[in-house]
């Protein structure tokens, strides 16, 4: 057996890496136009938990229908976290200047940008799982961002991470290196924080889905397209079919 073989794990670890490099570099490019990181977002979780972690290694094919599907809304979405976002950089740039004397403002507004990216990635996680009105897209977040603290201090802590280490390789061979590698393993990690999050409250989503399509309860089709965005480890065991259809 070579060491390149299909079946042999340096292969797989290679094909892994070079698929999480890939979601990375593919939300760069779409997110260029700046007005379009919103669908971006939306594509590069998708496509990393379908992709990478559930093993189904079709990244362009789930990147890009993901983009498709939540363009509109992950458009909407992503202006409203630009204008929140600049609102909020615009006030901690201002008490800076204060000095000693706005050291109160300006640490409450740093409080609250990391706050502002737990609720970002959260939301264009949750939009690219779940079909949802945009009001719920931008509800849910922040209520996930506050009940669920270990988790959204684990976000906090890869964004921090991902910041130091772009500032630090500033001006040295590293930075573009890292401005690849970066994105796609910070959402990969991103993800093993979210999942967990999002199985509780997948019952919610499905229910205010099957309102948002005008049933009564979730059809067969729906389950299916659900079911198609789920991972493995997420979808029902032929065990637990066999006990409900008994049942």
């Amino acid at each position: 057996m070579g060491i390149f073989d299909y079946n042999g794990k340096l292969y797989k670890f290679l094909v892994v890496f070079w698929n999480i490099v890939l979601v990375g570099v593919l939300w760069i490019v779409c997110s260029i136009p700046v007005f379009t990181i919103g669908p971006a977002s939306c594509a590069a979780y998708y496509a990393m938990v379908k992709s990478v972690r559930n093993g189904e290694d079709r990244v362009f094919k789930d990147f890009f229908k993901s983009f498709k599907d939540n363009f509109k809304q992950g458009v909407i979405m992503g202006l409203v976290y630009l204008a929140v976002s600049a609102l909020f950089t615009f006030a901690t740039v201002f008490y800076y200047r204060q000095g000693s004397a706005g050291l109160g403002m300006r640490w409450f507004f740093y409080i609250l940008i990391l706050l502002l990216l737990c609720t970002v990635t959260y939301a264009f996680a949750w939009l690219s799982r779940f079909v949802m009105s945009t009001k719920h897209a931008l509800f849910y977040p922040v209520m996930i961002t506050l009940l669920h603290f270990k988790e959204s201090l684990g976000l906090i802590v890869f964004w921090a991470a991902a910041i130091v280490g772009l500032y630090w390789a500033y001006n040295t061979f590293l930075f573009p290196i890292l401005i690849v590698l970066i994105p796609g393993f910070k959402c990969l990690l991103d993800s093993f924080m979210i999942e967990n999050v999002m199985k509780k409250y997948e019952p919610i989503a499905q229910a205010n889905e099957a309102k948002l399509t005008g049933e009564d309860k979730i059809t067969d089709d729906t389950k299916l397209e659900n079911d198609d965005k789920l991972t493995d480890i997420d979808k029902p065991t032929d065990e637990t079919k066999l006990t409900n259809e008994d049942n």
